[in-house]
């Protein structure tokens, strides 16, 4: 009795395991069709591409999610440099508040400690 119990539940493990492996191979396929075969960083360097300029740049942060916690302009400007965007700092600030705030209200702006800091709108 005890050895017809112990082979079903191996039976029902091998099934279980063969429908994830069928669900894995699935997802692995859609994954590989959505990024056409390429590296992940070959994809971000793909998607980096569509962003040219300041403007694009500060696109391409806020399509990262880097923007959704508030973050001041000199924390911004680094990290459009490590992104490539090598920008006086003044233009970035600039940008920031008269396109993203002002004009296409897209951002935030918090004064906080005498420190500018922006974020996406929610």
């Amino acid at each position: 009795m005890c050895r017809d119990v112990q082979m079903t539940d191996e039976k029902e493990i091998k099934l279980i395991l063969q429908d994830h492996e069928e669900r894995i191979k699935k997802l692995e396929a859609s994954t590989d069709q959505a990024t056409n075969g390429i590296s992940q960083k070959e994809h971000l360097q793909s998607s980096k591409e569509k962003f040219k300029g300041l403007n694009g740049g500060i696109n391409f942060l806020m399509h990262q999610g880097f923007l959704n916690e508030l973050k001041s302009v000199d924390e911004i400007w680094a990290e459009l440099k490590r992104g490539g965007y090598v920008y006086p700092k003044a233009s970035v600030s600039k940008l920031l508040s008269v396109n993203f705030v002002k004009n296409k209200k897209i951002l935030n702006r918090i004064n906080e400690g005498g420190v500018w800091k922006y974020c996406l709108r929610k």
